[in-house]
Formats: C-alpha cells, sequence, structure tokens
C-alpha cells in the first residue's frame, strides 16, 4: 500500500471519528444556533445509541432540526415523544409540523396544550394565537378545495420566477423593474421587481414599499411618456408586504399576493375586482386551497388566449426554488365534497386530471404559442387643417420640435394631475365632515391648477403649430 492511500484512509477515518465525537452538547448547540443541517447529521449518528433514543431532550432537538429544515413529515415521531416527556417547546414544533402537513386538527391540539405550558404574559402567546388562528382557517379551507385541474408543474429558481409563465398574445407580460427603469427601479428598490404591462402596453402595474407602508402602484404611457407612479390607494396593506400583481385583460380583475394575518401561513394570493363608479378597489378576498397553503404562495395569471392559469408556491419545494404549476381556467369552479389534504397539498397534480391520458398536447401549445405582442401607440400631431404628422422625426422646425416636446411634458403633467383629482374625490365622497374640509380646499387648488395646465397646454400646441406652418 503507498503513502498516498494510507494517508487517504487515515484522513477519512479521522472524519469519522470526528463525526462519532460530536457530543450531545455539542448537537444541541448546532440547533440552538441554527445550523440544522450539522444538527440532523450530529442527531443521526447519536440517536443510534440507546440511551439517547429514549431521551426526551435528544428527541425535541433532533425534531426541532427536522421540523425547521423542512422535514415535517420525519420529525413528527420526535417531537412526540419529547412533547410525551414533558418537554414543553416539542410542542409547539409539532404544531408546526402538523400545520405544514394540512394537520390542521392536531397542530391546533398541539398548539393549545404549548399555551397551557406558558407563564402569563409570555411574548409567544400572540405568536402562538396567530399560528392558531392560521390553522383554523386552513381546517376550514382543507373541507372546501377547489376542483384545480392541475396540467403541469416545474420547478424554478425563486428569482424572477415570473419570467417562466407563457401568457400568450393577449395578456400583457411580466417585467423586471430594471427592464423598466426610471422611477419603478427607485421605488421598488430591486431590478429583479415584479412589473406588469398590459397587452396595449401602456399601463404598468408593481408593489413597493413606501412612507405608509406597502401599495400597489401603477403608472400610465400618455403621448410616449410614462406619468409619475401612483399608490392604488383602495388596496392598503398597512405593514403588510404586497407582491406580484397581475391584471387580468378585462381590466378590473386583480391578483396579487400579500404575507397578511390571520392568512393560511407566509405569502397569500388575493383576488380583487375594480369598482368603475366609485375609481376604486373592492375590498381583496383571500383565494383559497389548493391555491393557498401553509407555505408562501406567489403571483397568479391567467393566459386568456389558452384559458389556463400560472402559479407559484414554495411547497414541494427545495430552498431557494418554487414550484410552478399550469391549471385550466374554470370561470364557475366546482369544490370537492370532503376533507381533501392531499389535492390541497397538490401531492400529485395526476390525480386532478378529467383527462386520463393527461393534457400533453395542451402543454405544448400553451409553451409554444405567440407571446406578448406589443401594440405601438399610432401618434397623430395635427399641423394644421391638410398635415398630421405621425412621429416627432417629421418636425423640420427646430424650435417647433422643441414647443411640441414641452407640450407632451405638460400633457404628462396635467394627466398626473387628473389622475390626483379623480383620487381626491373619490375619497371625498366617503370621508369624514372634518376630512371634507381640508379635501375641498386641496381640491379647489388643484382644480385651479388644472385650468391654469389646459391653457399652457393649448398656448404649447399653437405654438408649435404656427412655427412648423411657417417652415
Amino acid at each position: 500500500m503507498n503513502n498516498r492511500i494510507k494517508l487517504l484512509i487515515l484522513a477519512l477515518s479521522m472524519t469519522a471519528m470526528s463525526c462519532m465525537a460530536v457530543t450531545v452538547q455539542e448537537a444541541k448547540k448546532y440547533v440552538t444556533d441554527g445550523d440544522y443541517a450539522k444538527a440532523i447529521a450530529a442527531y443521526r449518528t447519536l440517536m443510534q445509541q440507546s440511551a439517547n433514543a429514549k431521551n426526551a431532550d435528544c428527541n425535541k432537538f433532533f425534531g426541532q432540526a427536522l421540523c425547521m429544515s423542512g422535514a415535517y413529515e420525519e420529525s413528527i415521531p420526535y417531537l412526540e415523544f419529547g412533547a410525551k416527556n414533558n418537554k414543553s417547546g416539542a410542542l409547539w414544533y409539532l404544531g408546526i409540523s402538523r400545520q405544514h402537513l394540512y394537520d390542521f386538527e392536531g397542530a391546533i391540539e398541539a398548539l393549545e396544550k404549548y399555551k397551557t405550558k406558558m407563564s402569563k404574559g409570555s411574548l409567544w402567546i400572540p405568536r402562538t394565537d396567530s399560528i392558531i388562528a392560521e390553522c383554523q382557517l386552513g381546517l376550514k379551507a382543507v373541507n372546501h378545495v377547489q376542483d384545480v385541474v392541475i396540467i403541469d408543474s416545474m420547478m424554478v429558481p425563486k428569482k424572477v420566477f415570473f419570467a417562466h409563465y407563457k401568457l400568450g398574445s393577449e395578456s400583457g407580460r411580466m417585467l423586471t423593474a430594471q427592464s423598466c427603469g426610471g422611477d419603478i427601479v427607485q421605488l421598488t428598490g430591486s431590478g429583479d421587481a415584479a412589473v406588469f404591462e398590459n397587452q396595449a402596453a401602456d399601463y404598468r402595474m408593481f408593489a413597493a414599499q413606501d412612507e405608509d407602508g406597502y401599495h400597489l402602484y401603477e403608472t400610465h404611457l400618455f403621448a410616449g411618456e410614462w406619468s409619475e407612479p401612483q399608490a392604488v390607494e383602495s388596496i392598503d396593506a398597512g405593514t403588510r408586504r404586497l407582491c406580484y400583481p397581475f391584471l387580468r385583460s378585462d381590466s378590473e380583475t386583480l391578483f396579487f399576493a400579500c404575507d397578511s394575518t390571520p392568512g393560511f401561513g407566509g405569502f397569500d394570493i388575493y383576488k380583487t375586482h375594480f369598482n368603475a363608479e366609485s375609481n376604486s378597489y373592492y375590498t381583496p378576498e383571500r383565494m383559497g386551497m389548493p391555491f393557498n397553503s401553509p407555505y408562501n404562495d406567489y403571483m397568479l395569471a391567467i393566459d386568456e388566449t389558452h384559458q389556463v392559469g400560472w402559479w407559484a408556491t414554495d411547497r414541494n419545494a427545495s430552498e431557494g426554488m418554487v414550484c410552478v404549476y399550469l391549471f385550466i381556467v374554470d370561470e364557475t369552479p366546482k369544490y370537492l365534497d370532503e376533507s381533501s389534504p392531499e389535492r390541497a397539498r397538490v401531492s400529485s397534480i395526476a390525480d386532478t386530471w378529467i383527462n386520463a391520458e393527461g393534457y400533453a398536447n395542451l402543454v405544448s401549445e400553451v409553451m409554444n404559442a405567440p407571446q406578448f405582442v406589443e401594440v405601438k401607440e399610432i401618434v397623430r400631431i395635427p399641423i394644421n387643417d391638410n398635415l398630421v404628422y405621425t412621429s416627432i422625426d417629421d418636425f423640420k422646425n427646430a424650435k417647433a420640435r422643441e414647443a411640441y416636446e414641452k407640450s407632451l411634458h405638460t400633457e404628462n403633467t396635467l394627466h398626473t394631475l387628473t389622475e390626483e383629482l379623480d383620487r381626491l374625490r373619490a375619497e371625498w365622497r366617503t370621508a369624514t365632515e372634518k376630512r371634507r374640509k381640508e379635501l375641498r380646499t386641496i381640491i379647489l387648488q388643484q382644480e385651479k391648477r388644472e385650468l391654469q395646465l389646459i391653457d399652457q397646454l393649448h398656448s404649447e400646441q399653437k405654438t408649435y403649430r404656427n412655427l412648423e406652418a411657417k417652415k
């Protein structure tokens, strides 16, 4: 045996001895330090010893490490052993594991027992009550699961996962903030933030945080320029985070994700509709299962061309990944008649199929269909009764072109002001008398400014037309 092989065997032996040498105290410290991978590896060895396997503390910490690593099913027997042997902390992790396994009754039972072990005024009581509320919602939802036909799934990196959605030519597209640039990047603070753009390519919506919390923002393309983004005030999440908006082609049905409380856990998908009369959105409603879960559930989008939808979730997904599901849209949804945890979890997409042979042809059609077709805005610049330009490049007079560009800026400012006035008037209709007095002053000032901008715009338009007509 040569020296290189001897050294290799020695190194392997030392590694094995090192793993065997991890003590119970060291394994416990791995857990308390949040190094769950090392903790699990250590406890797998330690639990082979009879004394450790019967030790309530070892069972509790091993189960805790498994739970925090997402190995919920494997964690159950260890946490149950710890809980039966007066390790109250095991009850918390047992509740969390059961929740993620859709055993909501078992989760509530464990967490209620955990509450009885806590001292009065414990900071853990509100947190426990919050998880119990999530489980109570889950218990109702798992008995009313929508009968969704899921035709395909794919595992993709979480970062910019929406780039994998195929939306067809009628349904708009998802962009990154970086590709939009300007105000959107500044507001979102991330070049990877999701931005929805409609099929006409003249409207965008995205989520961002401001001094008042999280809001959805919208911006319009008007006369070749994007307006300053304005918060959608009728959807107020407060301190809760909003993300991944998608507006259907009817320009009324809006989906987005939010980590609201109480919810099912993590981010949930919400749906709302626009009320044209009040120029605002109705109160959003949380969608049920299987779209939502105790995990994080993200953007839901509809491909109108093929009547299929997409949504993303980190259930059934490894760290840093999400599972994207493709499903058939049912405008009149049906629901399963009994408790259906497996369908809620989406344990198998084949279990949802009506067609036993699958949907390979439809999936192929969706994946290979033409995507977003940008509609170019038709520019019409009247110079006189007989002459209309269709491009800024048609101008012959440099000063006329300069005056035209100035008029575009004024027109965009006017459009933004008009939108703000619409918002203020909508607020006035439901405001208190005190607030109405404040709004009345603001609205009058804004209306005066609106008239000034209208006069300014007419003057600028007259200027560039006269200059160009002379040329």
